[in-house]
């Protein structure tokens, strides 16, 4: 199990970036239980609202929990610690974390940064794998200037774009941007450490 850092330390890229620990940062909130009985597999006129389990859309509701954009971490099964950014209005279930910003910081960065650290690595492990908000809380990532933020998000919207829409390219094209994004998302989101 790896270890979850406690302490703010500073690193260094380009200057002195924190590295904070996410329940200093973020609002953090599992969502609401829905009855399957009340999720269609089909968008409909009356069950048009995007409803997330822990794994992504998981169907479609008649009224949403959320009003607002959110980025979304899977908080239980095999794929808890996935990361999905939810566009408002949507449902989120009991099975996702629903995760905003405490203060100015762009929610894209937030849902790339998230899906850098690699969140499943702090999941329990047993029959049923979870992922507390306890235990998320206390998860580090770093948080550079909003406009380093901006920059970095402008970068790897371009390739997430490109790497997961089939229209816009060939499936050899897709996974060149693909490797493309990784290189680069690994560049702007690797920080190093500040001498003391």
């Amino acid at each position: 199990m790896p270890t979850i850092a406690t302490n703010s330390s500073i690193l260094v890229r380009g200057g002195g970036v924190p590295l904070m620990p996410l329940g200093d940062v973020l609002f953090m909130k599992a969502g609401a239980s829905i009855s399957a009985g009340n999720i269609s597999d089909l968008l409909t006129e009356t069950q048009a609202v995007s409803c997330y389990g822990g794994n992504g859309i998981r169907g479609y509701v008649s009224n949403a929990n959320q009003e607002t954009d959110a980025v979304l971490v899977g908080r239980q099964g095999a794929l808890c610690g996935n990361v999905q950014f939810a566009v408002a209005p949507f449902y989120a279930t009991e099975h996702a974390v629903v995760i905003r910003p405490k203060g100015e910081m762009n929610l894209r960065y937030l849902y790339h940064a998230l899906a850098f650290a690699d969140l499943s690595q702090y999941k329990t492990s047993g029959a049923q794998p979870g992922l507390s908000v306890k235990r998320l809380k206390r998860v580090q990532i770093p948080v550079p200037s909003l406009e380093e933020q901006e920059h970095i998000v402008s970068i790897l919207d371009k390739f997430d774009t490109l790497v997961n829409n089939i229209s816009q390219g060939l499936p050899a094209e897709i996974e060149a941007r693909r490797k493309q994004y990784e290189y680069y998302r690994d560049k702007l989101l690797t920080f190093k450490e500040k001498a003391a």
